[in-house]
């Protein structure tokens, strides 16, 4: 078990986990993704997007209809050629698999309707390791 893996948790629900588990390098690709992508196309706003990081976050109805729209942004959009220039080409390998950051966002969409829906927190934790070293 990696004890650097995240996921979205409902605060409510005894640590209810929303999202899959993964590690933070994968969850910081989207949200570069994100950046780049807002670069180009003014469909939502960054922080907005982001809200759901903070501690103990209770959604409101604007953030998950913008992640919706991140989602079409991220269908509709090339990212092979968007990531072309980044250096680090296991970051540019990981922002440019179209199918896990829609996969990420779509579960932090549903995890943001939870909490808006069910008036639940949410939090952004990290897993820690049972396993001895």
């Amino acid at each position: 078990m990696n004890s650097q893996d995240y996921a979205l948790v409902c605060d409510d629900e005894s640590g209810l986990v929303l999202s899959n588990w993964r590690a933070l390098e994968v969850w910081s690709a989207l949200e570069k993704l994100i950046q780049m992508l807002l670069k180009d196309s003014d469909f939502s706003n960054f922080k907005v997007l982001y809200s759901w990081k903070e501690n103990h976050h209770l959604a409101v109805a604007k953030e998950p209809y913008a992640w919706r729209a991140a989602i079409e942004e991220i269908k509709n959009s090339d990212l092979t050629a968007k990531c072309a220039m980044i250096e680090n080409r296991e970051e540019a390998t990981l922002m440019s698999d179209k199918p896990t950051m829609l996969k990420i966002a779509g579960e932090i969409t549903n995890g943001l309707m939870h909490s808006y829906a069910a008036r639940h927190k949410l939090n952004f934790s990290q897993r820690v390791s049972k396993v001895p070293f």
